[in-house]
Protein backbone atom coordinates (compact mmCIF):
# COMPACT_ATOMS: atom_id res chain seq x y z
CA UNK A 1 0.00 0.00 0.00
CA UNK A 2 3.06 2.37 0.92
CA UNK A 3 4.43 1.70 -2.53
CA UNK A 4 1.54 2.49 -4.55
CA UNK A 5 0.75 5.95 -2.67
CA UNK A 6 4.78 7.04 -2.89
CA UNK A 7 4.09 5.70 -7.07
CA UNK A 8 0.74 7.34 -7.17
CA UNK A 9 2.32 10.99 -5.49
CA UNK A 10 5.59 10.80 -7.64
CA UNK A 11 3.42 10.49 -10.55
CA UNK A 12 1.37 13.74 -9.24
CA UNK A 13 4.74 15.50 -8.63
CA UNK A 14 5.72 14.73 -12.04
CA UNK A 15 2.70 16.42 -13.59
CA UNK A 16 2.05 19.14 -11.48
CA UNK A 17 5.56 20.40 -11.67
CA UNK A 18 5.92 21.78 -15.24
CA UNK A 19 1.37 22.37 -14.72
CA UNK A 20 2.47 25.24 -11.80
CA UNK A 21 5.60 26.78 -14.15
CA UNK A 22 2.40 28.54 -16.33
CA UNK A 23 0.16 29.27 -13.80
CA UNK A 24 3.17 31.05 -11.78
CA UNK A 25 4.14 32.56 -15.16
CA UNK A 26 0.77 34.29 -15.36
CA UNK A 27 1.28 34.93 -11.67
CA UNK A 28 4.01 37.00 -12.22
CA UNK A 29 2.37 39.08 -14.85
CA UNK A 30 -0.33 39.87 -12.46
CA UNK A 31 1.91 41.03 -9.96
CA UNK A 32 3.09 43.27 -12.64
CA UNK A 33 -0.37 44.73 -12.88
CA UNK A 34 -0.49 45.37 -9.44
CA UNK A 35 2.40 47.10 -9.39
CA UNK A 36 1.71 49.49 -12.69
CA UNK A 37 -1.83 50.59 -13.66
CA UNK A 38 -3.52 49.47 -16.59
CA UNK A 39 -2.47 52.03 -19.41
CA UNK A 40 1.23 51.78 -18.66
CA UNK A 41 0.60 47.43 -18.11
CA UNK A 42 -1.43 47.36 -21.85
CA UNK A 43 1.34 49.87 -23.43
CA UNK A 44 4.33 47.42 -21.70
CA UNK A 45 2.43 44.26 -23.24
CA UNK A 46 1.78 46.33 -26.78
CA UNK A 47 5.43 46.97 -26.90
CA UNK A 48 6.44 43.40 -26.16
CA UNK A 49 3.46 41.46 -27.95
CA UNK A 50 3.79 43.81 -30.93
CA UNK A 51 -0.16 44.38 -30.45
CA UNK A 52 -1.79 47.59 -30.12
CA UNK A 53 -2.43 48.64 -26.43
CA UNK A 54 -6.08 49.45 -28.20
CA UNK A 55 -6.57 45.66 -29.17
CA UNK A 56 -5.44 44.46 -26.07
CA UNK A 57 -8.03 46.36 -24.14
CA UNK A 58 -10.65 44.97 -26.43
CA UNK A 59 -9.26 41.64 -25.74
CA UNK A 60 -9.27 41.50 -22.56
CA UNK A 61 -12.67 42.98 -22.29
CA UNK A 62 -14.14 41.04 -24.92
CA UNK A 63 -12.55 37.37 -23.87
CA UNK A 64 -12.90 38.51 -19.57
CA UNK A 65 -8.99 37.82 -19.53
CA UNK A 66 -6.75 39.10 -16.86
CA UNK A 67 -3.52 40.53 -18.01
CA UNK A 68 -1.66 37.19 -17.06
CA UNK A 69 -4.29 34.92 -19.47
CA UNK A 70 -3.46 37.62 -22.11
CA UNK A 71 0.01 37.39 -22.03
CA UNK A 72 0.10 33.54 -21.87
CA UNK A 73 -2.51 33.76 -24.82
CA UNK A 74 -0.43 36.00 -27.21
CA UNK A 75 2.83 34.28 -25.87
CA UNK A 76 1.44 30.63 -26.68
CA UNK A 77 -0.29 31.64 -30.17
CA UNK A 78 3.14 33.39 -31.33
CA UNK A 79 5.32 30.43 -30.63
CA UNK A 80 2.89 27.72 -31.92
CA UNK A 81 2.14 29.85 -34.91
CA UNK A 82 -1.25 29.78 -34.68
CA UNK A 83 -3.80 32.46 -33.60
CA UNK A 84 -4.63 34.29 -30.39
CA UNK A 85 -8.86 33.55 -30.90
CA UNK A 86 -8.03 29.74 -31.16
CA UNK A 87 -5.91 29.30 -28.13
CA UNK A 88 -8.57 31.81 -25.89
CA UNK A 89 -11.16 29.34 -27.23
CA UNK A 90 -8.81 26.33 -25.97
CA UNK A 91 -8.11 27.63 -22.76
CA UNK A 92 -12.39 27.61 -21.79
CA UNK A 93 -11.82 23.82 -21.91
CA UNK A 94 -8.32 22.92 -21.41
CA UNK A 95 -6.06 23.70 -18.72
CA UNK A 96 -2.62 26.09 -19.73
CA UNK A 97 -0.07 23.29 -19.51
CA UNK A 98 -2.03 20.86 -21.27
CA UNK A 99 -2.38 23.37 -24.22
CA UNK A 100 1.48 23.95 -24.36
CA UNK A 101 2.19 21.00 -24.29
CA UNK A 102 0.00 19.90 -27.14
CA UNK A 103 1.17 23.22 -29.41
CA UNK A 104 4.44 21.99 -28.54
CA UNK A 105 5.55 24.95 -26.82
CA UNK A 106 9.17 25.56 -25.56
CA UNK A 107 8.67 26.08 -21.82
CA UNK A 108 12.33 27.40 -21.43
CA UNK A 109 11.72 30.48 -24.43
CA UNK A 110 8.00 31.04 -22.61
CA UNK A 111 10.19 31.19 -19.27
CA UNK A 112 12.92 33.47 -20.93
CA UNK A 113 9.97 35.64 -22.45
CA UNK A 114 8.65 36.65 -19.23
CA UNK A 115 11.81 37.33 -17.54
CA UNK A 116 12.58 39.76 -20.80
CA UNK A 117 8.61 40.95 -20.05
CA UNK A 118 10.05 41.73 -16.29
CA UNK A 119 12.54 43.46 -17.03
CA UNK A 120 11.36 45.66 -19.58
CA UNK A 121 8.72 46.84 -16.71
CA UNK A 122 11.66 47.55 -14.32
CA UNK A 123 13.64 49.37 -16.82
CA UNK A 124 10.60 52.11 -16.33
Amino acid sequence: MKTRTFVVLICLAVWALPAHAQYKEMNKVETLAKNNNEQQMLDGLSKHLGVSSDILKQEMSTNKLNFGQLYLAHTVAKSANSDFKSVVEESRNKPWPTIIEERKVDKKKLAADLEELEKSFKKK
